[in-house]
């Protein structure tokens, strides 16, 4: 080392410094690979100096000269190994020795200020040197990938190590040759960039050409050696030919480079091709180089120079009919200069090699063949368009382009942005170096890609699109610091789904947007990006999608043929054909799903429709806006073009107790429905919850709750009387129909395997139960959907209040919300990410270490645990409780609604809800939680099957968190409770309660109480019923009766008709109906109750919260027979999913009689009500069936039941007739325009006709009176609605008209006795054989008086006069019906009726 500085003359300290540091940095980095030159490190290190020296001369630098002030050295810069800049630089950054600062900032700055945003490089001053390299020549080790050994990738070689380095123009003859970067830039991976298996850290962008240490070295020239003779394409092209072999004869061919493909790599082995075209036809050789050594030559050759190839050979691809040149090992390519080589016919050549294999005939055939070949007129494939060009062509060109790349918009998927207005796709062609260098900023140029023109509403309107013969070349580097994102193909999602669907460009953009939507609602907070891109097509989770949703799609699945697609005459690829793009679904997040939904429901919103048709004029404005007051609609995935796909986070909200799907956009309620169950009961099943599932059979629908003050129906027209408006949107579903895509983690959930029901039950358990991605992406994700139960939540939209609350679960105004109920918080939204870092329902049960805690949360331990199996007979009605003696835990609230809700609400009022329970057995330990599978307790309990067995009943309390279970818990069903360890078995067995009074306890005989507690979890096991008729219950003796002795314990379900029976006494019934009709009410209760607001801004927004709930719902094998329901809201939590249609159970309802002798229910605290079946048109066509035919005499026997029928019979008179117009706000009579109200002046001057008249009529079997209202009065009398418009044009002025029937006395309708001309009208009328005729008459049965004689009396004495007779009989009690609808009788059902009288 002094040598070497020695010769340096006199120095100061830092110069010898700078050269010691020289020679160290040789005798460490570059020496060892200094391979094949003899040389000492003094000599070594004089080289780099002196080449430092050049590179600072050709640059006009001052740096290496001998000045008056002694040598200028660059003191600044220092040598730097390639493990140092690896380990030490982490940020983007770039090294210009010979620049200066003007040059450095021009560089950096770009036009257009399309990247202003982005920062200029950091520049350093580091000196790299190394071995220029493509390893070809190296022994590697067995762990490096065949990729890289003979990808055609370029590294810089110390001792340290190899960096992967992109130089523009490469000169081949540098291989192998230490050389010196003057002007570089390094980009690191960093860690925020998804990394790929086998991409290094790194890699070096050499800016400037760099320097050769040893110049003298460099041997060989890229000028053709003289008198070389070749073959040019017109002749050699005839080589080609099927009839010519020369196998293994080497030959020079010489031409244009007209195209160049890109590097591609098929099962580890790499190569490309390129084409020489002639200089004056359109002959064009192909040529393939497969040579690892000549991989290289990617990078030297260029687009449009002329080369000589020399001693290439023909060959046959294997597999193909197609013959090409190939690069051998002993090949090169030379710069071809006019006149310096030989021409070679087609004959010389053959003449030259003695080709006797091939006949005289067949050769002058060849020579013919190339002198008409000459003749022919030259054409450019790749004609030189511009873009403006493509655009009024609208066809699929193909073009150059030269631009800048702007944005990567997929890397994943190969897009980028060009100049910021076109789109680039390197999809369909291999990236074999992972795109290094194509970086935003970076100047490439484009050689013969496909032009396409709306391929997408997604992307760029214009993209470029590189086929396998396009050329991508990078023309200058980017001097941003942008970080580099690599691009592979290998094990990339995009790209399988590309290949496996041979997709053209419209569909797989499509593809890209579908997956790109599906990461961003779901990662990171549910999975990790890795985990959704990286899986295997076939079974991870975007390829259970597309496989179930492309199953039945007629894309072209063909093969993709890449060497016709490369050697073909007639250029052959997915992107050719521009083709009208056929997407089979679409799938957005939930938020943009509720805001499409919720427009389309208002656009889509008619009020008339709402409204009867012939009840619509006689409606007041109460009644008007009542039934205004809700409708809703439905929306199935065919409404949607395309279809709809709904996919989520399955889980049940711990504040409203709903069930939802979940994304990071926001939440979706759900209903679910169970299917073809054996005794069925509502959906209960707990293995769904934190699964990623997907419905492509669902119905959204879009409850609409409208408050409005419409005076009648002529203003509808007017939106002005429409105060508000609100939304409740959900989608209800079969759970057949819900396909899971990733089940949750298996270390934070019990086996939910099946209690050895059937082989074939328990077999399908434990399939459900595996995962559905392979082990290599479970070993890949970072976070499950579990643990992700833990990120943070953003506070929600604007929540209603709960004010008297039909709505207290709506959405407010126009903007949707998210969760239902005033006791939701709006920071502890599940699962989006801004809030609470703990979701609702996750929390750790007491007891629990911190240590503990943490490792359940990463699922890196198992948790002992106690279980105790419970059969579910009873639960109450979700609502808010009084919880003054309840826990604190999962009661407070944080965000500040607590002290809101203190002063306006009775203090400590909670959503809860409490079930009642049978023990099945002992309770058990589990030493390892996520083993929990089996029944034991009723394979090995001994005592169930005693007779000493007492089966102890237990009370479960839920509230705070625990409300989450309120959906999945029916009575019916067999649970098992799991809790920690560390309390022990004893939880199970308490005998006093801290929320309720021990006095209530001992009245309800429940001797066992159990908090469930917010940590607890609850896992389903089956159906009692399904139990009894198992396996496992023929197995073991006495065991069934055990079962029927649990089933006993169970609310026995009613009939409907039982129900509405007179002589029914049990105050509480269950049943199963359909609903039939549902009306909004206004009861009396007490208003401005008060409510929690989780948004001080919603404060002055009210929702409709006046109305009640009446459900009409029919017998599901007789819709005939029906019940009114009534449901006061005031405290209940809103039941989602009750429509016109839909089968549900209700249980513990309050049955309740009328002063008429009306049997009705009320839905109480103790009641609840479960789905069973959502509502179908089958149903919907069902619940309006047509009602059955029957006579007047059947409903003697009926009396105290509603039943419905149709009736012909025949009307003996009109009794009375009462037609006014009133006041349709306060129901007063409206005379001469003018309410006539005498309380007070009343505004309104909007008058309603309304009608009511009695009837007798009869049908030979009994005697009936119906009362008929409106519409039905004008079709009783028969007047048709001119006549029935003039006559409320008469009664108008009066205001009202009493008209009753006096009998037949024969002089009651002359002139002199009445003097009113309409009164006479009347009496002719109602008495003219025009009403009193044959009719068909939809009636409704109600009792409107009690019968005198007792209630179990059928018959009652009346007492008849006729003249000075008096006749005494017995006769039926009155019937009463009501006239549901009039039409003529059809005298076919007339003379069917009088058969069957007839044949009685």
């Amino acid at each position: 080392m002094e040598e070497f500085v020695s010769e340096f003359g006199e120095l100061n300290s830092a110069d010898v410094q700078w050269l010691q540091n020289l020679y160290r940095f040789t005798e460490e980095n570059i020496l060892p690979v200094a391979v094949g030159c003899e040389i000492t490190c003094k000599e070594l290190s004089s080289c780099l100096f002196q080449c430092l020296c050049r590179i600072c001369h050709n640059h006009s630098n001052t740096c290496g000269y001998q000045g008056k002030d002694g040598l200028i050295l660059p003191l600044s810069y220092r040598f730097i190994s390639i493990e140092e800049l690896r380990s030490q630089q982490k940020t983007p950054c770039c090294s210009q020795l010979t620049w200066s600062t003007s040059q450095f900032k021009q560089w950096t700055t770009h036009k257009g200020n399309l990247l202003i945003s982005q920062k200029a490089l950091s520049r350093t001053n580091l000196l790299l040197c190394g071995l220029l390299t493509d390893k070809t020549s190296i022994i590697l080790s067995s762990s490096e990938s065949q990729e890289q050994q003979n990808g055609g990738i370029l590294y810089l070689q110390d001792k340290s190590g190899f960096i992967p380095c992109e130089i523009i123009k490469l000169d081949a003859r540098w291989l192998g040759h230490l050389v010196m970067l003057p002007s570089w830039s390094y980009i690191p991976l960093t860690d925020a960039v998804w990394r790929l298996g086998g991409t290094e850290a790194g890699y070096i962008e050499v800016i400037e050409a760099p320097f050769l240490v040893f110049p003298k070295l460099l041997v060989g020239s890229l000028l053709v050696p003289n008198a070389l003779n070749v073959l040019l394409p017109d002749s050699a092209i005839h080589l080609l030919d099927k009839g010519f072999y020369c196998h293994k004869v080497k030959m020079n061919i010489a031409g244009e480079l007209g195209r160049l493909s890109s590097l591609i790599s098929i099962r580890g082995k790499t190569f490309f091709s390129f084409f020489l075209n002639s200089f004056e036809t359109d002959a064009s050789l192909p040529v393939l180089v497969k040579v690892p050594a000549k991989l290289i030559w990617h990078r030297c050759l260029e687009v449009s120079k002329q080369y000589v190839i020399t001693k290439v050979f023909i060959t046959n691809l294997q597999g193909t009919s197609y013959k090409v040149f190939v690069v051998s090992l002993s090949s090169d390519f030379y710069i071809y200069v006019e006149g310096s080589v030989k021409k070679q016919t087609l004959a010389e050549f053959m003449s030259v090699l003695h080709m006797k294999q091939t006949s005289k005939s067949e050769l002058t055939s060849l020579v013919c063949k190339e002198e008409s070949l000459q003749n022919r007129s030259s054409i450019d494939w790749s004609t030189q368009n511009t873009i403006e060009e493509m655009f009024e062509s609208r066809q699929s060109r193909i073009c150059s382009y030269h631009g800048m790349i702007s944005k990567v918009l997929n890397i994943a998927a190969g897009l980028y942005e060009l100049d910021g207005k076109f789109g680039l796709c390197v999809a369909y062609q291999q990236v074999v170096n992972y795109g290094r260098g194509l970086r935003p900023g970076a100047q490439v140029k484009i050689h013969d890609a496909h032009v396409h023109q709306k391929a997408s509403d997604h992307f760029p309107h214009i993209i470029l699109c590189c086929c396998l013969r396009s050329t991508l070349v990078i023309t200058e580097f980017s001097g941003l610091s942008t970080e580099f994102q690599p691009f592979s193909s290998s094990g990339n999602v995009y790209i399988s789904l590309l290949f496996k669907y041979n997709l053209d460009l419209p569909n797989y953009l499509w593809v890209v947007h579908i997956i790109e939507t599906f990461t961003q609602r779901f990662c990171p907070q549910f999975l990790t990006k890795q985990h959704i891109l990286m899986c295997d097509i076939d079974s991870g989770i975007i390829g259970m999608f597309f496989n179930s949703v492309l199953k039945y799609t007629r894309w072209n699945k063909s093969v993709r043929n890449i060497h016709q697609e490369i050697l073909a005459e007639s250029h052959h690829c997915p992107l050719k054909e521009i083709t009208q793009p056929s997407y089979p679904c679409q799938n957005i997040s939930l938020s943009e799903l509720l805001s499409l939904a919720e427009e389309r429901a208002w656009q889509s919103l008619h009020l008339p429709s709402l409204l009867p048709h012939a009840d619509i004029k006689y409606l007041l404005a109460q009644q008007l806006n009542s039934k205004l007051a809700w409708s809703f609609a439905v929306l199935k995935p065919e409404d949607f073009q395309p279809q709809m796909i709904l996919h989520g986070v399955f889980q049940a909200n711990s504040r409203t107790g709903h069930l939802q799907l979940l994304d990071t956009s926001g939440t979706l309620d759900c209903v679910v429905q169970n299917l073809n169950e054996v005794n069925q009961i509502a959906f209960s099943d707990t293995s769904y919850l934190d699964c990623l599932v997907q419905l492509r059979k669902y119905q959204l629908v879009i409850e609409r709750f409208i408050h409005s003050e419409f005076p009648s129906f002529k203003q509808l027209d007017d939106l002005a009387f429409i105060k508000e408006k609100h939304t409740r949107i959900y989608v209800q579903f079969c759970a057949a129909d819900l396909q899971v895509l990733k089940r949750r983690a298996a270390s934070t959930r019990p086996k939910l395997l099946s209690p050895a029901l059937s082989s074939t039950l328990s077999t399908s358990a434990r399939t459900a139960a595996r995962s559905s991605c392979n082990e290599a992406c479970r070993n890949d994700e970072l976070n499950s959907i579990t643990s992700n139960q833990h990120q943070d939540s953003p506070s929600l939209p604007k929540m209603p209040r709960l004010k008297e609350v039909v709505l207290q679960e709506g959405h407010v105004g126009e903007s949707r919300t998210v969760c239902s109920h005033p006791l939701w918080t709006g920071d502890e939204a599940v699962g989006i990410p801004g809030g609470r870092k703990q979701l609702p329902g996750t929390g750790t049960p007491p007891g629990h270490s911190t240590a503990c805690t943490r490792q359940r949360k990463e699922g890196t331990c198992s948790v002992g645990c106690v279980t105790q199996l419970i059969l579910v007979t009873h639960k109450d009605a979700l609502m808010l409780r009084n919880c003054q003696y309840g826990r604190n835990e999962g009661c407070e609230h944080i965000n500040g609604s607590e002290e809101a809700f203190i002063k306006r609400a009775k203090p400590r009022l909670r959503l809860a809800f409490q079930a009642s329970a049978v023990n099945i057995g002992s309770p058990r330990e589990w030493k390892d939680e996520s083993k929990i599978e089996g029944l034991p307790e009723l394979e090995t309990d001994p005592s169930l099957c005693s007779e000493h067995n007492n089966r102890t009943e237990v009370l479960l309390d839920f509230m705070g968190k625990s409300v989450k279970w309120y959906h999945l818990i029916n009575p019916g069903g067999v649970y098992r409770l799991i809790a920690s360890k560390q309390l022990g078995v004893s939880v199970f067995e308490q005998r006093s309660s801290s929320t309720i009074p021990r006095k209530t306890l001992q009245s309800l005989n429940c001797p066992l109480f159990i908090t469930f507690q917010s940590g607890w979890n609850l896992q389903y096991i089956s159906t009692l019923s399904s139990l009894h008729q198992s396996q496992l219950s023929k197995n073991r003796i006495n065991l069934s009766a055990y079962f029927e002795n649990l089933a006993s314990k169970i609310t026995r379900l009613c009939t409907i008709q039982e129900v509405l029976s007179l002589t029914f006494s049990a105050p509480l019934v269950s049943f199963t109906g359909i609903i039939l009709e549902r009306i909004c009410i206004n009861p009396n209760r007490r208003t401005n109750f008060a409510a929690v607001i989780t948004d001080k801004n919603a404060q002055g927004v009210s929702v409709p919260g006046d109305w009640g709930l009446k459900l009409t719902v029919g017998d599901v094998q007789n819709t005939a027979v029906a019940l009114d329901i009534y449901v006061n809201f005031t405290m209940l939590s809103y039941t989602l999913g009750i429509l016109p249609g839909t089968v549900v159970l209700f249980c513990s309802l309050e049955r309740t009689t009328s002063r008429h002798s009306n049997v009705y229910c009320r839905y109480v605290s103790s009641s609840s009500v479960s789905i069973l079946e959502n509502p179908s048109p089958e149903s919907v066509r069902s619940a309006s069936a047509d009602l059955p035919l029957m006579y007047l005499g059947n409903l003697i026997s009926s009396r105290g039941t509603r039943l419905q029928g149709i009736v012909c019979c025949h009307v003996v008179n009109a009794c009375w007739l009462k037609l006014q117009w009133v006041c349709s706000l306060c129901c007063s009579i409206i005379k001469q325009g003018k309410c006539t109200r005498g309380s007070g002046p009343c505004l309104s001057a909007v008058g309603i006709f309304r009608a009511n008249a009695s009837a007798i009529v009869e049908d030979g079997t009994a005697e009936a009176r119906v009362y008929c209202k409106d519409k039905q009065v004008a079709d009783l009398l028969a007047l048709g609605s001119v006549k029935w418009e003039r006559l409320q044009q008469h009664i108008e002025p009066q205001g009202e008209v009493y008209f009753q029937y006096q009998g037949r006395t024969g002089h009651e309708l002359h002139e002199e006795n009445t003097g009113d001309v309409l009164m006479q009208y009347l009496g002719v009328l109602c008495t003219s054989p025009i009403v009193c005729r044959p009719i068909q008459l939809a009636f409704r049965f109600d009792s409107r008086s009690k019968p005198k004689l007792g209630q179990n009396e059928t018959f009652q004495l009346r007492t008849f006069s006729c003249g000075d007779h008096q006749y005494m009989t017995k006769m039926t009690p009155a019937l009463s019906l009501t006239c549901l609808d009039i039409k003529e009788v059809d005298y076919r059902k007339l003379c069917h009726l009088a058969n069957d009288k007839l044949t009685q």
